[in-house]
């Protein structure tokens, strides 16, 4: 402690605050900031939302870092912390806007460029995650700018960028257990499940990893066929857990309908191209949240024809997990597509109705990235009557989350029931919670009935 913090109570008490915090010791924290003293110091109400955030108080957090903003426009410190609290309520299109703030009052505060490209990338902004880890000068030796960038090139479908950029991660952490999990997916890719359970198995082995990682060990070595280690891990590391029950379940619950030519996917771009591939009958290829456009221009890369995505672009209209209403906006901003895609902006009821009327092809094609049951049942109600033995669908939410069971999941459940549908999952992608499914036989296999439906609706 310098001398004057040791000659000053109140330099001592807001040292002894920080070292608190450090450690992650919020509640003992907070007392010591009630503590009359240190109540008017200028980094009080910093100090106090850090302490906030840190016990999960967000609303109470957020109102000390306005406080802070309002007493000092400019401080960066303030900033961040407004972005950090914003991407912890998952309002991540703010936190961009807070971090970019920041950086451009401060670019060489620390960590500054890679909070803003953790923002950007869960903003599904990767392109721009990527050009601001280029962008710095020392990145090839930060481990975090480094992370942001191996994620986001995952999720562009850049298998071989994102391993050689988290081999390069290791080298310099090669304890680090995320990297170790994250790498685990595009290795599945480029050199085949074996090093993706290595990879998964040497994350384990890291101090402080997820628990987490075990549940996709279980999901694996079940979907592999190795019955006997998925229940030993599942006995020692899964059961009663209750964060790491839901992949493993809902993975049990799709194992039935696995067909015999099952492939497991580490990647969204390379499930869907494979999708697409065996969606042989002609129809319409459509696509439900759009959002930043990864997805659809993976899509129309390999469609071989016009592509139509729908997506309000106001964010989900409902609260999802643990994200509110309104989660996933792009704040109205459409992104950019390839030539082939024609965007329909607005709530899908609004929307999907007159498109379905303008048209009479059925479906070839289908990717439903709506996340919530209520969505998820809308858009499959709305096309019943042109599912044919044949069409492909996609799920981009139906494994893995903690409400995975009244999801996608749900919605695609009553609409076989309804439908009196026959499926097979073809596809499946633990990492990135995705099925794709082929429908067999519909209605007495024409799926006449349903046209019919359609046609007197």
């Amino acid at each position: 402690m310098a001398t004057d913090e040791r000659n000053d109570p109140q330099n001592g008490g807001l040292a002894a605050v920080r070292d608190l915090l450090d450690r992650r010791h919020f509640k003992a924290a907070l007392r010591l900031l009630d503590s009359g003293e240190l109540r008017d110091m200028p980094e009080h109400d910093l100090l106090r939302a850090a302490a906030l955030l840190g016990r999960r108080r967000n609303e109470e957090g957020l109102r000390h870092l306005r406080r802070a903003l309002a007493r000092r426009p400019d401080g960066v410190e303030a900033m961040s912390g407004l972005g950090q609290a914003l991407l912890q309520t998952n309002d991540v299109l703010a936190a961009v806007g807070w971090f970019e703030r920041a950086l451009a009052v401060a670019p060489d505060h620390p960590g500054g460029p890679a909070a803003l490209a953790q923002a950007c990338r869960r903003d599904a902004r990767y392109e721009d995650a990527i050009r601001i880890v280029d962008a710095q000068p020392g990145a090839a030796g930060d481990v975090d700018l480094l992370y942001e960038k191996a994620i986001s090139q995952s999720y562009l479908g850049d298998a071989a960028g994102a391993l050689a950029t988290y081999e390069a991660l290791l080298s310099l952490d090669p304890e680090h257990a995320a990297a170790w999990f994250g790498s685990h997916a595009p290795a599945l890719q480029t050199l085949g499940m074996e090093e993706a359970l290595r990879r998964l198995w040497r994350a384990v082995g890291c101090s402080g990893a997820n628990g987490r990682y075990w549940a996709f060990l279980c999901a694996y070595h079940r979907l592999l066929g190795q019955e006997a280690e998925a229940v030993r891990i599942f006995r020692e590391h899964v059961a009663g857990n209750p964060k790491r029950l839901p992949l493993v379940e809902s993975v049990t619950a799709v194992q039935p309908h696995l067909s015999a030519d099952t492939r497991i996917f580490g990647m969204s771009a390379n499930l869907l191209r494979h999708a697409l591939s065996r969606a042989a009958v002609p129809g319409m290829v459509l696509e439900f949240g759009v959002r930043r456009g990864t997805s659809i221009n993976h899509i129309a890369a390999v469609a071989g024809q016009a592509v139509h995505g729908f997506d309000s672009f106001e964010g989900l209209p409902e609260t999802w997990v643990n994200g509110p209403q309104g989660l996933l906006s792009t704040g109205r901003q459409l992104p950019p597509v390839r030539p082939n895609v024609t965007l329909h902006a607005g709530w899908f009821e609004d929307t999907l109705g007159s498109f379905l009327r303008e048209r009479g092809e059925p479906l070839r094609f289908v990717n439903i990235d709506s996340d919530i049951y209520s969505s998820a049942r809308t858009v499959l109600t709305a096309l019943a009557p042109r599912v044919r033995p044949g069409t492909v669908l996609v799920f981009d939410e139906y494994i893995g989350n903690r409400t995975w069971r009244e999801d996608e999941h749900k919605a695609f459940q009553e609409f076989v029931r309804d439908q009196g549908v026959a499926y097979q999952c073809f596809a499946i992608s633990p990492f990135t919670k995705q099925v794709a499914v082929r429908i067999d036989a519909i209605r007495g296999e024409t799926g006449q009935a349903g046209a019919d439906a359609e046609r007197t609706g």
